[in-house]
C-alpha cells in the first residue's frame, strides 16, 4: 500500500479525464442501468397495488394537492409500500455489478488494451458478482434508512469493490482494508466523496438528460483513489 496522499484536485482531475476518454460507455452504462431499474421498479408498483390505489384518488392532484399528498404520504406506510421499497432496494443492488465494469475499462486504459463493450459486464462474471450484490444491499440500505451517517460510512468503505475486484479479497478482508485506508487520508476521502456526489447528480440541472452523462463519474472517482491510495493491481 501507498502512503502518498494526493490533492484533492488532482483526484477530480484525473477522474474527469477517465471518464471523458470513455463516454460511449457512460452513455451505455447509464441507458442499461436506467432501463432495468425503471421496467423492474414499475413493475414492483403495480405488483404491490400500489398503482391501483393511486388511481383511486389521481383526480384529487388537480383539484386539491394538499389532499392528494395526504392520501399519498398514508399509501407510502402501508405494509405494500414498504414491501415495495425493499423490492426497489434488492433492484439496484442486483444491478449495482453494472458499475464494476469500470474498474476493468479504466484498468485497460492504463495498459493501453482495447476497449468492449462486454467489459461493462465485468461485475456479473463469477461468484464475485453475489459479494459485489451483497455489498451493494448494505450499501443501499444505510443509504436509504440510515442517511445521517451514510456520508462517513461511504468514504470509510468505498474501495472494497475494487479491492475484491482487483485483489480477488474476500468481503471482510476488503472491509478492513479499505477502512485502513480511509484512517490514514479521512479528510481526502470525505471531500472527494462529496464532491463526486455533486458531480455525478449535477446533470440533472441541465434538463434531467445530463444525468445520463454525469452519473457514473462516480465510479472515475473510485478507481482513481484505489489508483493512488492502494496501487496494487494483480493483473
Amino acid at each position: 500500500m501507498t502512503t502518498q496522499k494526493p490533492e484533492i484536485g488532482k483526484i477530480l482531475t484525473e477522474a474527469y479525464q477517465y471518464w471523458m476518454r470513455t463516454l460511449p460507455f457512460q452513455l451505455m452504462f447509464t441507458v442499461i442501468y436506467f432501463s432495468i431499474y425503471m421496467f423492474a421498479a414499475m413493475y414492483a408498483f403495480r405488483y404491490y397495488g400500489l398503482f391501483e390505489e393511486i388511481q383511486k384518488f389521481q383526480n384529487l392532484f388537480y383539484s386539491d394537492s394538499s389532499a392528494f399528498l395526504t392520501k399519498y404520504a398514508e399509501l407510502m406506510q402501508t405494509e405494500n409500500a414498504l414491501n415495495f421499497s425493499i423490492a426497489v432496494l434488492i433492484i439496484k443492488s442486483v444491478i449495482y455489478p453494472l458499475n464494476i465494469g469500470f474498474l476493468k475499462i479504466y484498468r485497460k486504459l492504463d495498459i493501453g488494451a482495447p476497449l468492449e463493450l462486454s467489459d461493462l459486464f465485468a461485475g456479473f462474471r463469477g461468484y464475485h458478482f453475489l459479494i459485489f450484490v451483497a455489498f451493494a444491499l448494505i450499501w443501499n440500505f444505510i443509504n436509504n434508512y440510515l442517511f445521517i451517517i451514510s456520508l462517513i460510512w461511504m468514504p470509510m468503505f468505498l474501495l472494497v469493490p475494487a479491492l475484491i475486484f482487483f485483489k480477488n479479497y474476500n468481503f471482510f478482508d476488503a472491509f478492513k482494508l479499505s477502512f485502513q485506508v480511509f484512517n490514514k487520508n479521512a479528510l481526502l476521502m470525505i471531500v472527494v466523496v462529496l464532491a463526486s456526489i455533486v458531480i455525478s447528480f449535477s446533470g440533472i440541472i441541465v434538463f434531467f438528460f445530463g444525468l445520463f452523462v454525469t452519473f457514473p463519474f462516480w465510479n472515475a472517482v473510485n478507481y482513481v483513489l484505489y489508483k493512488h491510495l492502494i496501487a496494487d493491481f494483480e493483473e
